[in-house]
Parts: structure tokens; C-alpha cells; sequence
């Protein structure tokens, strides 16, 4: 089975570097989590001199690209860029690995524009209100009615997170989700098909799943931020005040409610003795999971194909749990993003957005999401055949997809707008780790607003 799915992945991906920009358009033309780049050295600096030097040789106008992937998803990236550089010869991308997101959004804003700044910056979805405010990033909306580009054919849910004051700062490219991945056998000897999909849900199955199970604990999720606040969207809570920022800036914490009930929850489990503290290592609670040690867990669906792939037993995907007396939200299109640097040359800027228009392309996305975990931001991407094959093979990976797709399109699931998102994942997760310890959950949630409204005075005061 997995033989077919490769097969047929490597005959896309093999037409990538053939396609048309006419999927994206007249013209030619994804907090998770943070993602490290491909380890830097000798053999990495000889490799982006080399593509450099083929772009002045060859006569093409360089468009350099910084980017976050690493592992697979590097691969992944390399397989859009090597296509879209056979698909015309005017342009040569060359990318370059800036590390993870936090530290190559740093970099960028450092540079300020300056020599050897990229065309093209891949940013985390907790980035984009610091490139809005910082003055360094083409109106996006502005570059789609310059070129001509079809906006309609992107997930509008992808679009309505990149957008602020009414216009979209980013195009949409390696988007995510959070699910739960479970031991499909193991949820089976207690007697469910699929976890339970509300937290109190997952408390009252804690005993069934030992009992069946050898001991086995019901959950686990790492104290990473981006997970809490998609947690929060999807039961209907904003994670700051003024509509999550959308309506005007935001200037408090509105997370405390949601953020209490969820460390309530988590208290309830360690007492059903159903939990197991990983911290914020995501190789531990791979590990716990793979060898048995829990059935469920939540993560980004970015990393899908190597979590199903490295599991010695049958995984499934399942949406994220909400709070029983909420109805479900869906989640906000998190991951990543690409933006454009601003006073670019004409050359450089064509050649930029047709690039970006070309990763968001139908067939590419595709290709892309199927390799990866990622789902596509363009509408036509499911009606692929290498979509229509990925979803035959393994139909758990339209979980990710499905969850957003559903979901409800509101100033909640447009996801939080905010300068201090990274501090604010920072604060989720200092409380976590205090609850995950046996600490008291108002303490938690107390400590976490209390930074939080502090980092938000002082950053809109600037």
C-alpha cells in the first residue's frame, strides 16, 4: 500500500517541474510548530554558493528565499523550488536555511532591508503582526491585483488568518493543524473506535484504556503553546480581547476562562492517573508513544507522515477535543507563510510572487501536502488525483483538512492577531508545565494573563 502511495507521489512530484503557472492564475506563477533548519556547515554553504553561482551563470534574475525546513519537509521544499526553476527561464530561487522560525524572524527584522536580505521570507503563523508592523513586507493584497492572481482559489480560512486591516501580508503555504494521533488497537481493546472527542470524554475512558491495556496511560500533549491556543479556538475562546486582535489591537489576554478549563482538565487526568508529563520534548512523547506507554496524543498534523510511518502499530488521526458544554469551532490555518520584501526591483518582485504564486498552486500544494503532513491552502489541490490517491491510501490524513475545512470561519478561528504571540505561547506553556507538575491551575492561569497583559503594555507603547 505505501509502495502505491510513493509511487504515485513520485509521478506528481515528477510533473511538478512541468506545470504552468495557469493553476495559480493569470499570472505565472502553508505556530506549529518551530521547525529546525537543515544543520548548517561546510557541505550546506558550499551547496547555496553553488546555486548562486548556476543563477548568474545561467542570466536568470536571483530570487533569494530563507526558509525553516528541515528533514523531510526540506526535501519536500527542494522538490517545489528545483520544479519551479525548470518551469521558466527567467527566474532562479535560491534558498537558503535561516534556522527556526523565531531565530530567521529575528534575522529578517535585524537586516531591516539591508544588503542581502531575501525576497522571500518563510514566517510562522505567530510572526505575522511583527512583519506587518514593521514596515519591511509587500501588501500581498496589493501584489494579487498587480498580477493578476486568483485569490478565490486559496483556502479562504488560510487567507482570513494572513489578513490584517483588510488586506492579506502573506501567502499562505505550509498550513497546519493540531490532532490527536491514537493506538488504533489499543483504543479498540477498550472498547472505542475513536478517542472521545470531548476533554471530559478523555478523563472517563482513562480507566478503560489501562484496564484494557497493560497499565497504558489515556493522553498526553507537550506544553507547547501553539497547541493550547488552537485548543482554546476550537471550544469558542478568543486568546486576546478586540475580536483576537482583528477588530482593533489587542490590548489583553481573553485566553484566561479557556486556559483554566484546560488545566482543570489536565488535573482531572493526572488524578485518573491517565496522564503522562513529556514537558516540551516532542521526541519524548513520540517515544511514549511508540512504545506503548500512552494511546493518545495531540501534535501538529505537520508532522503526519512520520509519525504513521514510524509507529510500530496502526495510528489513527482524530479532530482536536472541545469542552462538552461548547460546541466545537475548528481550528485557525496555522503553520507558516511566505511574505515579500518591500521596494524589491521590478525583476526580483515578479519573479518573487510568481515563485509564490507557483507554491500555492494546485498540483504543487499537492504534491507537498501528501509528502508531508501539511494540508494544501488551494481549493483545487483536492480534486488532484495525488490528493484523491493520498486520501484513498490513507484516509486519516484528511483529518487536518477536514477539521478546518468544517470548521466555522469567525474572528476566533481567524486565529490570534497580536505583536506578542510568541510570548504569549510562552506563557501558556510556563503555566502548563506548572499544572503537569501538580501545580494549581488558577496559580497557572493567574501567572500566565498576568505576563501576558504585562508584554502587551509594553509592546503598544511602543
Amino acid at each position: 500500500m505505501k509502495k502505491k502511495v510513493i509511487a504515485a507521489l513520485l509521478i506528481a512530484a515528477l510533473s511538478v517541474a512541468g506545470l504552468a503557472a495557469c493553476s495559480a492564475g493569470t499570472a505565472s506563477e502553508e505556530g506549529a510548530a518551530g521547525e529546525t533548519a537543515a544543520s548548517s556547515g561546510e557541505a550546506e554553504a558550499t551547496g547555496e554558493t553553488a546555486a548562486e553561482d548556476t543563477a548568474a551563470d545561467s542570466g536568470k534574475t536571483e530570487i533569494l528565499l530563507w526558509h525553516v525546513m528541515s528533514g523531510d519537509r526540506l526535501e519536500q521544499l527542494e522538490v517545489i523550488v528545483d520544479g519551479f526553476n525548470a518551469s521558466q527561464d527567467q527566474y532562479e530561487v535560491v534558498a537558503e536555511a535561516q534556522g527556526e522560525y523565531d531565530e530567521a524572524n529575528a534575522k529578517f527584522l535585524n537586516m531591516a532591508g539591508g544588503e542581502g536580505s531575501p525576497a522571500i521570507m518563510q514566517i510562522g503563523d505567530q510572526h505575522l503582526q511583527a512583519m506587518y508592523d514593521s514596515g519591511l513586507v509587500e501588501n500581498i493584497s496589493d501584489m494579487v491585483e498587480k498580477y493578476d492572481y486568483d485569490v478565490s482559489q486559496l483556502l479562504g480560512q488560510a487567507v482570513d488568518f494572513y489578513t490584517v486591516e483588510g488586506s492579506m501580508y502573506a501567502m499562505p503555504f505550509n498550513c497546519s493543524s493540531p490532532v490527536i494521533y491514537y493506538n488504533v488497537e489499543a483504543l479498540k481493546n477498550a472498547g472505542m473506535e475513536t478517542p472521545p472527542d470531548t476533554f471530559e470524554g478523555i478523563v472517563e475512558a482513562a480507566p478503560a484504556i489501562a484496564e484494557a491495556n497493560e497499565g497504558m496511560k489515556a493522553f498526553s500533549i507537550t506544553s507547547w503553546g501553539y497547541l493550547l491556543d488552537q485548543l482554546l479556538t476550537n471550544s469558542g475562546y478568543p486568546v486576546v480581547n478586540n475580536d483576537n486582535g482583528r477588530s482593533a489591537r489587542a490590548t489583553e489576554a481573553a485566553y484566561g476562562e479557556g486556559l483554566l478549563r484546560f488545566y482543570q482538565f489536565i488535573q482531572d487526568l493526572i488524578a485518573a492517573d491517565g496522564f503522562v508529563n513529556y514537558g516540551e520534548s516532542d521526541d519524548d512523547i513520540n517515544a511514549g508513544f511508540n512504545n506503548g506507554d500512552i494511546s493518545m496524543f495531540i501534535t501538529t498534523s505537520a508532522w503526519a507522515t512520520s509519525i504513521m510511518d514510524s509507529a510500530p502499530f496502526e495510528v489513527g488521526m482524530a479532530t482536536i477535543p472541545h469542552f462538552a458544554d461548547r460546541e466545537p469551532q475548528g481550528v485557525y490555518a496555522g503553520g507558516g507563510a511566505f511574505v515579500m520584501s518591500k521596494d524589491l526591483p521590478e525583476d526580483v518582485q515578479a519573479g518573487a510572487f510568481e515563485f509564490l504564486a507557483y507554491a500555492a498552486s494546485s498540483e504543487v500544494q499537492a504534491v507537498w501536502a501528501a509528502n508531508t503532513g501539511y494540508y494544501p491552502v488551494n481549493n483545487g489541490s483536492y480534486e488532484t488525483e495525488t490528493m484523491k490517491t493520498l486520501y484513498a491510501e490513507k484516509p486519516m490524513m484528511k483529518i487536518a483538512a477536514d477539521q478546518l475545512l468544517n470548521g466555522q470561519q469567525n474572528a476566533i478561528t481567524a486565529g490570534p492577531l497580536v505583536t506578542t504571540l510568541v510570548q504569549i505561547r510562552d506563557d501558556m506553556m510556563a503555566g502548563a508545565e506548572l499544572v503537569f507538575n501538580g501545580g494549581d491551575p488558577q496559580e497557572a492561569v493567574d501567572m500566565a494573563v498576568e505576563s501576558t497583559n504585562q508584554q502587551l503594555e509594553m509592546a503598544n507603547a511602543q
